[in-house]
């Protein structure tokens, strides 16, 4: 660093430049505590952005290792959970099972309704006989009281015509 010389100044923009000057046979007189404090607070920048640098790198890879632990156990938890094809299986057979059980069921529920039913129509068959014979039998009491009247009206109509002087 010490062989180089030292560079002027930016420039501004608008002003004309200057005429190139040839480097300076002999060195430009400089306080080397200068130049080693220029050069120590050029380190301490650069030191800043390492260490800058260094801790998002470091917090960045905190983060990566975080994700992939959580990924590992969600896995290893969803591998946990996951059903096997003999759960499955398992299922399956217990599914037809109670389908099967569900079918008897509703069979026997059939079977006893039919029978309900047959001893329904067979009672109701009953009772439209008893009332066809009661009928009947009210249809002859009737017929026999009306009977009844008609001699008791003839009677009657009989023995007040004998009856009369």
């Amino acid at each position: 660093m010490e062989g180089r010389p030292p560079q002027p100044p930016p420039q501004p923009p608008g002003e004309p430049k200057p005429p190139a000057q040839a480097p300076a046979s002999t060195p430009t007189s400089v306080d080397p505590h200068e130049r080693i404090d220029g050069l120590r607070s050029w380190l301490a920048q650069v030191e800043r952005k390492l260490g800058l640098r260094t801790y998002i790198g470091a917090a960045v890879g905190v983060l990566a290792l975080a994700a992939a632990i959580a990924a590992v156990v969600l896995a290893l938890g969803a591998k946990q959970d996951a059903a096997t094809e003999a759960d499955i299986q398992d299922l399956r057979e217990e599914l037809a099972g109670v389908r099967e059980t569900a079918a008897e069921a509703a069979q026997e529920d059939v079977q006893s309704i039919t029978e309900s039913l047959a001893d329904l129509e067979d009672q109701i068959g009953k009772v439209e006989s008893e009332q066809r014979s009661q009928g009947n039998e009210l249809s002859v009491a009737q017929d026999d009281i009306q009977d009844l009247r008609n001699q008791i009206s003839d009677l009657q109509s009989g023995g007040s015509t004998g009856a009369a002087p």
